[in-house]
């Protein structure tokens, strides 16, 4: 039901074996014909490698998102060879280092807020006036996906810079989804939870497999964390015909994490629910 043949579309932050990789795959996979941009050596490698199964017609470039003449320039040069962009997938961010894991009171607190916040704001901003110019200007609409990250629609201690991104490109979606909407152009998000992703060339931050099985478990209703691929498939969704008429949403992506009441314990009861049979006779069902 999901055919993208003879389509182009753009993965902005395509390479490092994650989300962005994934969905380049996803939509080769669906007929798409797709550009990759990435802005490192290794990511661009990593994106090319992934695409090299699904035929020759792909691109990736190794470009800076910031850069929207670049973007522009790599987007009309792709066009005139494939026909105009149909859709495009924003997977930039994050925390890339140790360093940026801090408190607020801490010294540098305010050059590590405003670090996080650029690289995880800007690329997507520019990236999506680039696309959206190309789109009103062809007048056949499309559709834009920003991956964002459940931690902009909740609290995340040591890392306030990086979920106020993520706050803020939620609200950014909503707004491009008004201002374009008149051309025909979808703007929606996608929050992910907890993803198990390669991360090629990033620093990581968790323990041995584990480790991390066991605690998603404690915390994930599903019993697992997610995979790429679980986002990736979303975002085929959402520039798909399927969600023609879904434009300004967010759309939590996190294994039922977020619907998990904040006073449940570890077992998965409330924390007022103190009496042991009551616990032990709830547990046992």
């Amino acid at each position: 039901m999901i055919d993208l043949t003879g389509q182009l579309h753009v993965v902005a932050g395509a390479g490092g074996g994650g989300i962005g990789t994934a969905a380049c795959v996803m939509l080769a996979r669906a007929g798409a014909t797709v550009l990759a941009i990435d802005k490192t050596d290794l990511g661009r490698t990593s994106a090319a490698e992934a695409l090299d199964d699904y035929g020759a017609h792909h691109h990736v470039v190794q470009a800076d998102l910031v850069d929207e003449g670049t973007v522009a320039a790599v987007l009309a040069e792709m066009s005139a060879q494939t026909g105009p962009v149909r859709g495009l997938v924003n997977v930039v961010g994050g925390i890339t280092s140790h360093d940026l894991i801090a408190p607020l009171l801490a010294i540098d607190a305010m050059d590590i807020f405003d670090r996080l916040m650029r690289f995880n704001t800007v690329p997507t901003l520019a990236a999506s006036r680039a696309i959206a110019r190309a789109m009103v200007a062809h007048g056949q609409g499309g559709s834009i996906v920003n991956i964002v990250s459940a931690a902009g629609l909740t609290a995340m201690p040591y890392g306030a810079g990086y979920a106020a991104a993520k706050a803020a490109l939620i609200n950014l979606t909503r707004t491009m989804a008004v201002e374009w909407g008149g051309a025909g152009i979808r703007v929606n998000a996608i929050a992910p939870g907890s993803i198990a992703t390669a991360k090629i060339g990033r620093q990581r931050f968790d323990g041995d497999a584990d480790e991390k099985d066991r605690a998603a478990k404690t915390v994930v209703p599903l019993g697992r964390r997610g995979l790429p691929g679980d986002i990736a498939g979303v975002a085929l969704f959402l520039l798909s015909d399927l969600a023609a008429y879904i434009s300004g949403q967010v759309l939590a992506v996190d294994g039922g994490m977020l619907a998990r009441p904040p006073y449940n314990d570890v077992d998965g009861l409330p924390v007022f629910m103190t009496d042991p049979a009551l616990r032990e006779r709830l547990l046992r069902s």
